[in-house]
């Protein structure tokens, strides 16, 4: 089918951007190393002709695991992370601290002539997205945001087919969820204060529904330009949205072109509901059908047609892993812009930040209210 990723071209460019980069090699630091940090830094590790020049977190557990872990670059330990940036022997700098230093640490660091991946959110304020937005608009270096579905094979065909070659015609609506079944007690791991301080996290949907509310705006093609909702804490007593990282909440987004968009994450859905599926997944309608797509695997529904759906995936796609690491070090080498620059990173955190506060004042929050003048 014309258009359509063919594995021998994928696997024929993947071997050509390794050869080309070869020659050159790149310094990198990691700016904190917990939990998410951590397995950036393995990411890093992995990646050909990258050394890891030296590591910064105020954690010194956090940190000297992280020594140990990169021991074969024998990197610099730091606690502060402008001492990093002061570094001639840094090319790129991977971010990945609590959500309310993103901003202040990707804009210095892009300042600084660093190329930057930075942990999503971009920010948890508009006024910390616009921050970055300015800086990375007039430098040169690569900014690059984790927000990783864009680099999930399975994904991006799927887009590709549904936006290309309109498999289902003109989209009307999507339907997205992350629902799951609560941790039972005495198998809760610990969660650092940061995250369930709304102040410092942004609260669940923007610190954790930004992946997933990001894959909407890609599907349908746009930001949205207003939105509604309803949340809050239900477990295991209630609490009003605003007061404690929200355990539930569903929200309605309307685009320019038309579409509208109605996501919800319930951190309650019982094991045994499976009337409707648990996890996480986005039901795209059309004029002519339907798409059924998770991170893995998409299928098309006809509208007049009963029976099996057609498979949109080869399966090659749904077992081709995640690249993001390996794809910012190549636009780096390439001189080139990232697949999930400061545009996605900006419209993604601007639309989690649009639906917390459409949630937290009750009322349908636009677009413009937001205070930004993004595109």
């Amino acid at each position: 089918m014309a258009g359509q990723i063919e594995r021998r071209t994928f696997l024929a460019a993947s071997a050509a951007s390794l050869v080309q980069g070869a020659a050159q090699e790149l310094r990198a630091a990691v700016i904190g190393v917990g939990i998410r940090g951590a397995e950036l830094l393995r990411q890093v590790m992995r990646q050909e002709n990258v050394k890891v020049a030296a590591i910064c977190d105020i954690d010194a557990e956090a940190r000297e695991r992280a020594l140990a872990a990169a021991g074969r670059d024998a990197p610099q330990a730091f606690t502060d992370y402008r001492q990093v940036l002061d570094r001639s022997d840094v090319d790129a700098v991977i971010i990945a601290t609590p959500c309310d230093l993103h901003a202040e640490m990707a804009a210095a660091s892009l300042d600084a002539g660093k190329h930057v991946y930075c942990e999503k959110p971009l920010g948890i304020t508009p006024e910390q997205v616009e921050l970055v937005w300015n800086v990375a608009r007039r430098s040169a270096a690569v900014f690059q945001i984790g927000q990783q579905l864009r680099y999930f094979p399975a994904l991006r065909e799927a887009i590709r087919r549904l936006q290309e070659e309109r498999v289902i015609g003109e989209i009307f609506a999507v339907k997205a969820q992350r629902h799951s079944t609560p941790v039972e007690p005495d198998k809760r791991r610990p969660r650092p204060e940061w995250y369930l301080d709304v102040k410092r996290s942004g609260d669940l949907i923007v610190e954790n529904a930004v992946h997933n509310l990001d894959a909407c705006n890609w599907i349908v093609g746009d930001h949205p330009v207003a939105a509604c909702g309803e949340g809050g804490t239900y477990l295991p007593r209630r609490i009003p949205a605003g007061g404690a990282m929200m355990d539930g909440f569903s929200v309605q987004y309307s685009y320019a072109n038309g579409v509208h968009v109605a996501y919800s994450q319930y951190v309650f859905h019982p094991r045994g509901l499976s009337r409707l599926p648990n996890g996480q997944w986005y039901s795209i309608f059309g004029e002519r059908g339907a798409v059924w797509l998770t991170h893995d695997d998409a299928h098309l529904y006809r509208m007049h047609e009963s029976g099996e759906p057609m498979a949109l995936l080869p399966d090659w796609v749904k077992k081709a892993q995640e690249n993001a690491m390996e794809e910012f070090f190549a636009a780096i080498r390439e001189k080139r812009r990232p697949f999930a620059g400061i545009e996605v990173a900006a419209t993604a955190a601007l639309t989690a930040i649009l639906g917390r506060e459409a949630i937290y004042r009750k009322r349908q929050m636009s677009w413009k209210d937001l205070g930004v003048a993004i595109p």
